[in-house]
């Protein structure tokens, strides 16, 4: 005989919760979970991780599950997910984000997250997680990247200014940095995404003190976030954002420009 189900207490996360529906949904139709993934074209693998909280469920399953049920909840159920998997402290910056029609960003020791891989983001958030947080992370930060890719409204610009440090650290081994790397040059051939590299030769500069984006909107004046450890912290004072605005500006004018940016890139390869 086989093991009899687990218990879910959908109360538990929104990751059980969704996991909890699943079930409830397929018993409902009278499938198996063979059926099931077979229906979606998925392996039996990933309905029973998902029936039990063991995976977290990431957009696309989502969609298919409530196209397939005919229902609206499991879309619900992911923004829980989400909004479970982003720190306290940076959910008010998620939130702007996601409406935001332009990002500037410094990243003066990473690749900035909008632009991450995924293996790099594992990488980068591996540290002091389990492995289902570091699942829930990896999968909120690649979903915030939504904004560049959207169609309704037109993708977020982003113009990233990216250290020749963060080119040079590996993180993750160098088959996770040349991945990213890669990734980094067929990105900055959208439209909307332009990448500029600070060279080691610009020595000190400004913006050196840390990482910060400044967010734009088509109606509403602009707002700063700026990392800390474990932290951060958002700026809507416009005497202070101008003031991160013109330091955003100053490092600008230590990058390389584009092509130059794009072969201090492929030197890392």
């Amino acid at each position: 005989m086989g093991r009899p189900a687990k218990q879910l207490r959908p109360g538990d996360s929104p990751t059980a919760y969704f996991g909890y529906e699943l079930r409830r949904h397929r018993e409902h139709e009278k499938l198996t979970q063979d059926q099931l993934a077979a229906e979606l074209r998925w392996t039996r693998p990933i309905v029973s991780m998902f029936e039990l909280a063991e995976r977290v469920p990431r957009r696309h399953h989502a969609e298919a599950l409530d196209a397939y049920f005919h229902t609206d909840r499991f879309g619900h159920l992911y923004e829980l997910i989400k909004k479970e998997a982003v720190p306290s402290f940076f959910r008010g910056y998620v939130e702007k984000e996601r409406t935001a029609d332009q990002a500037r960003t410094h990243a003066p020791l990473l690749i900035p997250g909008l632009l991450q891989t995924e293996g790099y983001a594992t990488a980068v958030l591996r540290a002091g997680r389990s492995p289902d947080e570091l699942e829930h992370s990896v999968a909120a930060r690649l979903e915030r990247q939504r904004i560049l890719f959207r169609e309704d409204p037109a993708p977020a610009r982003l113009w990233a200014l990216i250290d020749e440090a963060a080119l040079r650290r590996q993180v993750g081994g160098p088959d996770v940095m040349a991945a990213q790397l890669e990734h980094l040059l067929e990105i900055s051939d959208r439209y909307n995404i332009t990448l500029q590299v600070v060279p080691e030769s610009a020595q000190t500069y400004a913006g050196l003190e840390g990482a910060f984006t400044i967010l734009s909107f088509h109606d509403g004046a602009d707002i700063a976030y700026v990392d800390a450890v474990r932290g951060g912290y958002l700026i809507d004072q416009q005497a202070r954002v101008r003031e991160i605005t013109l330091t955003w500006d100053l490092v600008r004018t230590s990058a390389l420009p584009g092509e130059d940016s794009l072969n201090k890139v492929k030197e890392y390869l």
